[in-house]
């Protein structure tokens, strides 16, 4: 090698080694990846089908867990609730009364009744006889008037009698069974009215924004038909990208931060809660044209407290926070969504 060959060398030498600690010193504790701001979208509908009463949300608009979004008009299901609780009372009546037996009263009134059903009985039966006896000298007519009034009277003992004979005896037990079946089907059918009245009220899940009015008060909606589209803001969701030569750097469960240009004063804690298994092309949104040929991970963090800050489709930053379980001497390097890098330098596919 000759001098200058041996002079340039060195230079480069040098030249690369001042690289190397220059990376060195400007590398973070921490990698960063891009990603945006991404959330759950939910269409809520009604159980029960009906008029839509009332819309009570705008789009745009914050509801809290538990808020009314809408109702349906109710007033058929409030009808069907009175009478399905008046059989229940009616049931619970029978039933009380089967338990609790005859009372003496019951018992007196029952003999009295068999007792006049039984004088009514004879004289119908002496009557029909005597009318029987006359032949000519009374009309056939006549004479099967008063032989079918004698049967009638004689079948109303019979059923007195038999009824005295119940209230003497007690209920059966198969009977108390009867009644117990009736008062626990009212009561059943008292409940689904009831649920089919509850669900007459739409309300929000979860903390969200209402995204979409999907359908107006008056029109008439069949179940699970949606009403409204909200986006659910807790949590939030960041959807970001790793390639494959960092993937491993990126574990479920790491503690990352999340900052946005729009905020650049605030970061706001965040939890990687899916790393992707399936390489894809990152999307167009995140990355410039040059680098969306390159296969990536995604990667889904949850961030917490950041609902009145960050938006659906906010371009952001994560950084990894140094002490997670990764190496702590190498950091995530990553492209900038206009295609610039940060936070450190790449070298023949590894990170510094």
């Amino acid at each position: 090698m000759n001098k200058k060959a041996a002079v340039a060398v060195v230079a480069v030498l040098g030249l690369a080694a001042g690289i190397g600690c220059a990376v060195w010193q400007d590398a973070a504790p921490a990698g960063r990846i891009y990603g945006s701001v991404d959330t759950r979208t939910v269409r809520l509908a009604f159980e029960e089908a009906g008029r839509l009463a009332t819309l009570a949300v705008e789009e745009g608009q914050t509801v809290k867990a538990g808020d009314v979004v809408g109702t349906l008009d109710d007033e058929r299901y409030r009808i069907a609730l009175q009478t399905a609780q008046a059989s229940e009372t009616v049931a619970q009546k029978n039933l009380d009364l089967a338990l609790a037996g005859a009372r003496g009263e019951d018992i007196a009134a029952a003999r009295a009744r068999v007792k006049a059903l039984s004088a009514a009985a004879r004289l119908s039966e002496r009557t029909c006889v005597r009318e029987k006896r006359l032949g000519h000298a009374t009309s056939v007519q006549r004479t099967d008037q008063f032989c079918s009034q004698a049967t009638v009277d004689a079948a109303q003992k019979a059923a007195a009698q038999k009824e005295l004979e119940r209230l003497l005896a007690g209920t059966r037990a198969e009977e108390i069974a009867v009644y117990r079946a009736q008062l626990a089907a009212a009561a059943a059918q008292v409940e689904e009215v009831r649920r089919a009245l509850s669900h007459c009220v739409l309300k929000a899940p979860s903390d969200a924004v209402i995204r979409a009015r999907l359908k107006e008060p008056g029109d008439m909606v069949a179940s699970s038909t949606p009403v409204v589209e909200m986006a659910l803001m807790n949590p939030l969701w960041v959807r970001a990208w790793v390639d494959e030569v960092n993937l491993d750097k990126v574990k479920p469960g790491m503690i990352v931060t999340v900052a946005s240009d729009s905020y650049p004063d605030r970061v706001f804690k965040g939890t990687v809660g899916f790393v992707s298994t399936v390489a894809e092309f990152t999307p167009k949104s995140v990355q410039t044209e040059a680098v969306r040929t390159s296969l990536v991970y995604e990667v889904r963090v949850t961030v917490s407290e950041a609902a009145d800050f960050l938006r659906l489709g906010m371009p952001v930053t994560v950084t990894l926070t140094a002490g997670e379980p990764h190496d702590g001497s190498a950091y995530l390097h990553a492209r900038h969504p206009h295609g610039k890098r940060s936070g450190g330098a790449l070298a023949a596919g590894r990170l510094f």
